[in-house]
């Protein structure tokens, strides 16, 4: 049960049907989302409340996290079950897997991890709406090889589709090392989240996966990421998310200091400037682009 105050408790369905209720009379409402950031990591996890807080304060929102290894998986797990009665104006979402630069070096260990990892889903379903982030990492040279990675992302693909979740992918420097796995998987709901990619890679991606997404982060704002801004024009708008990807990514007038998911609003405005559409419209395609890939 939710304790709204000291006089009132309801359960989060009620919650949804009563926040369903005030959009109705109010449709001016809309949900203000951050499709993909890391409230589990050292730099957040100690004050995540006050950052959930701070998030609250847009009032009606969606925040998913997603995890890199097995310590972040379960202190994010703890935050979708604390944030129902702390937060009952959030929708607190969270992703499962292993983040590339986490993978075991040792292939034999995946098993393993696959089994526990079907049965943390088991267990908290109601909590995890997608499996990721996941992917081809190539920018360390101490990373895992690119066929060890590539196998795990086969693994990851094949319980998504199993689970029928969609797929949160980081791609980092291994573009065509990613798309060579996720060519198989075309059925699924692909999410590329925070890399961006250029015109011929965008429209090569629009055209093996059907349920695409795309998400941007505060990188849309750096003065480097012209490209970037120029790519955006060749996305159809309804398959954009927003995200912090935080602690990392902080906005423009922030550089150097540490991203948290309320800071998600400097990317719903340079998107409006970008794309020259207002806010309320950029937050309605936003809103269900990420409840039609989440399910939520």
């Amino acid at each position: 049960m939710l304790k709204v105050n000291n006089y009132c408790q309801i359960d989060f369905q009620s919650m949804l049907i009563i926040m369903h209720i005030i959009k109705f009379i109010q449709p001016e409402i809309i949900m203000i989302i951050d499709a993909h950031t890391h409230l589990n990591t050292n730099q957040l996890f100690l004050d995540y409340k006050k950052y959930l807080e701070n998030f609250e304060k847009i009032w009606w929102k969606i925040l998913v996290n997603a995890w890199a290894n097995n310590e972040y998986n379960q202190k994010w797990i703890q935050i979708a079950k604390e944030s129902i009665p702390k937060f009952p104006w959030l929708i607190v979402k969270t992703a499962i897997w292993w983040h590339p630069c986490d993978i075991p070096q040792n292939e034999s260990d995946f098993l393993p991890l696959l089994n526990e990892l079907e049965k943390l889903y088991e267990e908290n379903k109601e909590h995890i709406v997608a499996i990721g982030e996941c992917g081809v990492d190539l920018h360390f040279p101490e990373n895992p090889t690119v066929k060890v990675q590539q196998n795990a992302l086969n693994l990851q693909a094949e319980l998504s589709r199993k689970l029928n979740l969609p797929l949160m992918i980081h791609s980092r420097d291994g573009f065509y090392e990613t798309m060579e796995v996720l060519k198989d998987f075309s059925d699924l709901k692909i999410y590329f989240h925070a890399r961006w990619y250029w015109k011929e890679e965008l429209e090569e991606c629009e055209k093996t996966f059907p349920n695409l997404r795309i998400g941007c982060t505060n990188v849309i704002e750096y003065p480097s990421a012209e490209k970037i801004r120029e790519a955006i024009h060749n996305v159809k708008t309804a398959k954009l998310l927003t995200e912090t990807d935080a602690p990392f990514l902080p906005p423009q007038t922030m550089r150097g200091q540490q991203n948290e998911p309320a800071y998600v609003t400097y990317v719903y405005e340079k998107l409006c400037e970008i794309m020259g559409i207002d806010q309320e419209d950029l937050e309605k395609i936003v809103e269900e682009s990420t409840k039609s890939l989440y399910e939520i």
